[in-house]
């Protein structure tokens, strides 16, 4: 059998991802792709090749401020028995091995179906189709080009289902042990999906062999054996296990995830493309709804669901499978009761593959009825796609060959049954259409004949070659002109990728601040949103903390890499100055890299205030004085005092002064809504040129121009419509202007559906000179335009313009609308002169960072200069109201250097920053809190001249600890939490388990070579060994 999968398999893999290879490129997503998987490998690669110098248990200073290498990389690869095999491609050949490592997991989930087939006793024939229905579902596909570790899951799954069959054939329970402790250490994220799917499994299975009588085991033994298997498991994948469930739950998701986005159901757009779900899943999807699966399997499920009792399992389970699709509540308890992501829908592929499995084996018992079922069920399908697309079958091409591969199984299948040919030949023949089905469903993907998407993978070479030159090699001049620890960060758009963040850095050494992956440290978000850092998500806290001069220097931030576009913008934090090398060049010239680059050299900047990473402060905040200070203003502080979570006694206690000021503004509108009937005639001819006379003419009219026009434009009487229209229009802009009479409350939109665009003005633009100017925004909420609403703008335009609006141009106005919902999502654009910063609120649809924006602090730059207006846009929303919108103004000069200047001198003498190891001295006349920017764990023990001494957190997010008076020698050293004792569990794990063994092949022998007396007893860990496969 594996013979013939392995023969199918390859001509598959040759249709589609051979494309890929025929047009010069890789597998690598150029999102998460490169930004997170394929430089993670290449680090994991560094790791089993000792070329990295640093453990893969302890401590990294590569991942952003500083993380738990193993628990970090514990969602990608840790678990991952085939990222493992990466050590053995050369260096020059990683792009090469992701690839392969890649297609290898799809084929491994092929095996592990074949597997399951057979413990199921599926034929020959329906083992094959099934299996291929399986492996090459649009879930494989989806996974294999964007997120290859998330095949992982299919391979177990069908595993982890046979262990649990052969416990209630009466078979051993240790195969369901060793598979549960591998998928416990693999990924802890998939191993709660399985579980749940193992759970459903095991229900429908028993209930299924109860039905039928074949069930060998009691229940009660059963249940025993499940027992022992999760105290099992558990304790042998316990020493990656431990450690990384208390990274979870001290990472910045525990917990702080919307339930379900706050949904009680779908957006409509949802409910609409699920019929098409079933058997496309290229293209837009929604929610993770990556379903599609084979026509003929369609075609099975409408066969298994007309012989409902002989298949009643199975059919139940569609049925669950199709109820739970309809509700959020459901994906997001599948998601670890977070967002509401279908993830989950990878455990129907094996119902999928199972359904044909059935189908395949039971041909010969076609009939014509059969037939009719399937041409009602296919014809309710296509009604569905049809409805939901708009009342339209303009489809991709791709999804139109789709169902024509559904009717070419149909027309197969009509002429077995006319002919009563149910044998060999049709099976061969259905064989060819899954092959082709597959193929189809591959290249559907990323052919560039069938979809844009195939410009989002990498060709080759891009990938190795952004790693070696992503900072344009400024990187390695700083490796030979600082040894010392510092950190660095980049400028907003030094590139623009469309991820949270990028992990590129990593690769470099250059212990940059923001880092992307999934499991980050809960305190250092705690840190950012104190702060208000924009750029502050849960899979990227911190970024490059938003360019803010204090912060940046907080978090030790010496060196920043800016673009050369971007140098002679007023763009720099203050004290950041130019490094030129000795040949008196500043710019590193840019080193192209396709599709990638961002086309332009590389600046190095030094900030001359940078804090080391650990040192003494000899005062500490008052804590209720420090909560009542705004974000700007705490952030100041910290530099006057160490903000504790514990008050240090021995400690001068002071209360920060506000180091801000509020600075005054008015508000205007600076677009311009119709409200005029001149402005009325300039949109006609702009908008309507059918008229002759007005055919070609560009830019507005003054009134006396525009009246000229006015017959043209048929508004020499406008209507009463039209002079209602600019009346209304006249009164929204009134009432805003009102609204904001006393700073910015409300943006909004007229009756068109126009945003309108707003200038800030400064009252006193001199007193902003050598200051950081920030946009505080408090209160936010949004309010969007509904369907009808939308719909509503379109057709007032029309009026507007006098052009037609028929059914017709309504209903395609309504398919656009239906196709392109907003999600609850918006974009907020602020510039001031040339400091520019969009803000996306990510809406209702973002699986991995939705969280929506109650305030904002945008930083909108220091400048030596004065800056007199701010000019803000908003899009989607068509409505904006705010508590308040503040702007703050933060001086820098004497008072800021000679603070940081002060805490570079406490900093800790002969410091010394090694993987799991921070040592220096301190030499303070009274007693100090050491802070520093290292991100707080449990893991962290300090040291004070070999005396064991309590940690604690000081400015929210780090290590910190009262240090006495006088000369010592600090040593804060770092273990895994939880490593010590998941390794003594594990190692007792393991023993259990062997001794379990070895029970279990000592009671075979014993009963092999007793003779059958006909009783059979109930042994403790193994019942009917002689059935042992």
């Amino acid at each position: 059998m594996w013979l013939v999968y392995t023969v199918a398999f390859t001509l598959v893999v040759v249709c589609s991802f051979g494309v890929l290879r025929f047009g010069g490129q890789t597998t690598i997503w150029n999102v998460d792709g490169i930004a997170q998987h394929y430089p993670i490998l290449e680090q994991f690669y560094r790791i089993l090749r000792g070329t990295a110098h640093q453990s893969l248990f302890g401590w990294s200073w590569t991942l952003g401020l500083g993380a738990d290498q193993m628990t970090t990389f514990a969602y990608y690869v840790v678990g991952d028995p085939f990222s493992y095999l990466i050590a053995l491609f050369p260096a020059d050949r990683l792009e090469l091995g992701y690839q392969l490592l890649t297609i290898l997991r799809l084929y491994v989930v092929g095996l592990a179906f074949i597997a399951f087939a057979k413990q199921l006793k599926l034929k020959r024939g329906g083992t094959l189709i099934g299996t291929l229905v399986y492996t090459f579902g649009s879930y494989s596909f989806y996974s294999a080009y964007h997120h290859p570790f998330f095949l992982l899951p299919l391979i177990f799954f069908p595993l982890v289902c046979l262990a649990i069959d052969r416990i209630y054939q009466g078979k051993s329970f240790l195969w369901l042990v060793v598979i549960t402790a591998l998928v416990l250490i693999s990924n802890v994220y998939f191993a709660y999906v399985l579980a749940i799917g193992a759970l459903v499994f095991a229900i429908m299975r028993y209930l299924d062999l109860k039905l039928k009588g074949e069930l060998v085991r009691p229940l009660p033994w059963s249940l025993l054996y499940f027992g022992l298997t999760v105290v099992m498991s558990t304790l042998m994948a316990a020493v990656v296990l431990l450690p990384n469930i208390l990274g979870m739950l001290s990472s910045s998701r525990s917990g702080s995830a919307i339930f379900a986005s706050g949904l009680k159901f779908y957006p409509s757009i949802y409910y609409t493309h699920l019929p098409n779900a079933i058997l496309n899943s290229n293209g837009t999807t929604y929610y993770w709804l990556v379903m599609g699966t084979s026509g003929l399997t369609f075609i099975a499920m409408v066969w298994t669901m007309r012989h409902f009792r002989r298949y009643l399992m199975l059919n139940v389970t569609l049925l669950l499978v199709a109820v739970g699709l309809l509700f959020p509540a459901v994906a997001a308890v599948m998601n670890v009761m977070s967002t509401p992501s279908n993830r989950w829908v990878l455990l129907v592929h094996l119902a999928f593959g199972l359904a044909a499995g059935h189908f395949i084996d039971h041909l010969h018992e076609l009939e014509p009825a059969d037939f009719k079922w399937f041409m009602v069920a296919t014809a309710i399908l296509l009604a569905l796609v049809w409805v939901g697309n708009g009342f339209i079958f303009k489809l991709p091409q791709h999804h139109l060959m789709t169902y024509g591969l559904l009717l070419g199984f149909m027309i197969v299948l009509a002429y077995a049954i006319m002919t009563g040919a149910t044998g060999l030949r049709l099976k061969w023949a259905l064989l060819g259409l899954v092959l082709l089905n597959a193929a189809s469903t591959g290249l559907g993907f990323y052919s560039p004949n069938y979809a844009y998407a195939s410009r989002s993978e990498l060709s080759r070479g891009v990938a190795s070659h952004w790693s070696k030159v992503f900072f344009d090699k400024a990187d390695q001049y700083l490796k030979q002109t600082d040894t010392s620890f510092y950190r660095t960060a980049t400028t907003k758009d030094y590139y623009t990728l469309h991820s949270a963040g990028n992990n590129m850095p990593m690769l470099l050494g250059m212990h940059q601040i923001g880092s992307y992956f999934s499991v980050q440290n809960a305190a250092v978000n705690s840190f950012n949103t104190q702060l208000w850092n924009s750029e502050n998500t849960m899979n990227n806290p911190t970024r490059n903390a938003d360019e803010r001069t204090t912060m940046l220097s907080l978090l030790g931030v010496k060196y920043l890499f800016a673009r050369q576009d971007e140098i002679n913008k007023n763009r720099v934090p203050y004290g950041y100055q130019i490094v030129r090398r000795r040949n008196g060049k500043a710019v590193f010239r840019d080193h192209p890299v396709y599709s990638l680059g961002n086309g332009t050299g590389t600046v190095l900047l030094k900030n001359k205030y940078a804090l080391p990473l650990a040192y003494t402060q000899t005062t500490q905040l008052n804590a209720s004085a420090y909560r009542k200070l705004s974000a700007v203003d705490k952030e100041q502080a910290l530099l006057s005092g160490a903000q504790t979570s514990q008050k240090v006694s021995g400690v001068k206690t002071v209360t920060a002064k506000r180091a801000s000021h509020t600075v005054p503004y008015t508000v205007s509108m600076t677009s311009q809504p119709i409200t005029t009937l001149t402005q009325a005639i300039n949109y006609r001819l702009h908008h309507n040129t059918n008229r002759s006379l007005s055919y070609g003419i560009t830019g507005d009219k003054t009134p006396a121009e525009a009246e000229k026009y006015a017959a043209t434009t048929n508004l020499l009487k406008p209507t009463l419509s039209v002079t209602k229209l600019l009346a209304q229009n006249a009164a929204v802009i009134a009432k805003n202007n009102q609204k904001n009479t006393n700073g910015l409350k409300e943006m909004t939109g007229d009756l068109l559906g126009q945003n309108a665009q707003y200038q800030l003005t400064i009252n006193n633009p001199n007193s902003l000179k050598n200051c950081e100017l920030y946009l505080e925004i408090d209160g936010i909420k949004a309010q969007f335009p509904s369907t009808s609403e939308r719909l509503g703008y379109t057709a007032t335009r029309a009026k507007l313009a006098d052009v037609p609006f028929s059914h017709e141009t309504k209903l395609n106005t309504l398919r656009e609308i239906n196709t392109s919902p907003y999600f609850d999502s918006y974009f907020l654009n602020v510039q001031s002169g040339t400091h520019k910063t969009s803000i996306d609120q990510l809406g209702i649809n973002n699986m991995s960072d939705y969280e929506p924006k109650h305030h904002l602090l945008i930083n909108l730059g220091y400048s030596t200069k004065a800056r007199q207006t701010i000019n803000l846009s908003f899009y989607k929303a068509n409505k904006l109201t705010f508590k308040h919108v503040k702007i703050i103004a933060v001086p820098f000069g004497a008072t800021y250097r000679t603070k940081t200047q002060k805490l570079q001198k406490q900093a800790l003498k002969h410091l010394t920053v090694t993987n799991n190891h921070v040592t220096g001295t301190t030499n303070q006349s009274r007693a100090s809190v050491l802070t520093t920017s290292i991100p707080y764990s449990k893991g962290w023990q300090l040291t004070v001249d070999g005396q064991a001494t309590a940690i604690q957190k000081v400015n929210t997010g780090f290590i910190g600890a009262k240090i006495p008076a006088g000369k010592h020698h600090v040593k804060l050293s770092y273990t895994t939490p939880g490593l010590l004792a998941g390794k003594w569990l594990s190692i007792l794990g393991w023993f259990v388990l062997c001794l379990a063994a070895g029970w279990t092949m000592w009671r075979g022998l014993i009963k092999r070579r007793r003779p059958n007396t006909g009783q059979h007893a109930q042994p403790i860990v193994e019942s009917e060994t002689n059935n042992e496969e």
